[in-house]
């Protein structure tokens, strides 16, 4: 209650500062806030749901195998689908946590089936994956359930990643990374304007975000770690010219934002912010959890910058650990990275202090 409390406080503030041309349904606000309350459960309740929901697909799937049924292509194709299905119409129709569950229970499992079923009929994998990226984009344009919707963001650049593995094409994770990142940068700065304008956006809005973080972790993971993937160093720069610019722009908004004017201070702010940069040019996994990190401070989103801080930390290490260079000289680049950042707080810092004064 203190929550609604504060939500009926704050559209009371909007509405006086608005004035009369300001207009909100608190009573649907209300509904809609009670009803996600009930939804609501703790952590340990979710996971004993979904690991219900999967014990009963795993009991289904024994049936399939005393049926021979494993066996029969077409069978696990049409069940596959069938199971994908009914997870939709079963968000659809119940809006409860624990049909939840056994709906995304359902959708993992049919997908599976899907998968199986494609393979058994000796389809090129390269069609396989194709068809499996198609199918979770048609979903994603179906269902409005969150979970359901981030597991079809994440589906579909798998299907992406593992066209360009499959493909032994490793060079192309740098445009996947490069992809994801612009769109995110566009889906987040826009977040006003996607609510407001497309109501059907706005419910894709949320999922679509976490999803989209998600998989550009995958793509930097695939660049960042040594070895994983037979990724070029010597193009191991292209993903971090995107990435570079992004990071450029964000910071020019943040300085619009806190009102730097001055030609000194902006020389100064943009000088620490290039060297810092350029000092990563080939680490393109730690820009990328720099953009997410920037991305999720300047439209206040905490979980996504909880994720950025925790892939900076790891991608930093990993840098550390692979870089070819003696003791010494990743201690010097290292120090020196620091060095820029604690630069740049502290200016900020100052600067904010300084505003705040005036």
């Amino acid at each position: 209650m203190d929550k609604l409390a504060h939500i009926s406080k704050l559209l009371e503030q909007i509405r006086s500062s608005e004035g009369d041309t300001f207009a909100y349904d608190e009573g649907k606000i209300r509904e809609v806030y009670e009803k996600q309350g009930a939804n609501t459960s703790s952590l340990a309740i979710k996971i004993l749901s979904i690991f219900g929901g999967f014990l009963a697909m795993l009991a289904f799937l024994g049936f399939l195998t005393i049926t021979g049924l494993y066996n029969s292509p077409i069978g696990l194709f049409l069940f596959g689908l069938g199971f994908i299905v009914s997870s939709i119409a079963l968000s659809k129709a119940f809006d409860k946590l624990i049909i939840d569950t056994f709906s995304i229970s359902l959708y993992i499992i049919g997908f599976v089936l899907f998968i199986m079923g494609l393979f058994q009929w000796d389809i090129e994998e390269n069609t396989v994956t194709l068809l499996t990226g198609l199918l979770a984009l048609v979903v994603l344009s179906i269902t409005r359930n969150y979970i359901l919707l981030f597991i079809s963001v994440l589906i579909f650049n798998g299907s992406l990643l593992t066209l360009i593995i499959s493909n032994d094409a490793y060079n192309l994770v740098h445009f996947y990374v490069a992809a994801n990142a612009i769109v995110l940068t566009s889906l987040l700065l826009n977040e006003a304007r996607i609510i407001a304008s497309y109501k059907k956006l706005a419910k894709l809005y949320n999922p679509l975000r976490i999803g989209l973080i998600m998989s550009i972790l995958f793509g930097l993971i695939a660049i960042g770690k040594k070895d994983l993937l037979p990724v070029s160093q010597d193009y191991i720069w292209l993903s971090s010219i995107v990435l570079i610019l992004i990071l450029a722009y964000l910071t020019h908004i943040i300085s619009g934002i806190h009102k730097i004017e001055t030609s000194k201070t902006k020389v100064i702010i943009y000088s620490l912010v290039g060297l810092l940069l350029i000092s990563t040019l080939f680490a393109p996994s730690i820009l990328g959890a720099l953009m997410i990190l920037l991305l999720c401070f300047l439209v206040n989103y905490k979980t996504g910058m909880i994720i950025g801080i925790i892939a900076l930390i790891y991608f930093v290490g990993q840098y550390y650990y692979d870089l070819s260079f003696t003791l010494l000289t990743k201690s010097i680049i290292l120090f020196s990275s620091g060095i820029l950042f604690g630069l740049l707080y502290l200016f900020l810092n100052r600067k904010m202090k300084a505003d705040e004064k005036v």
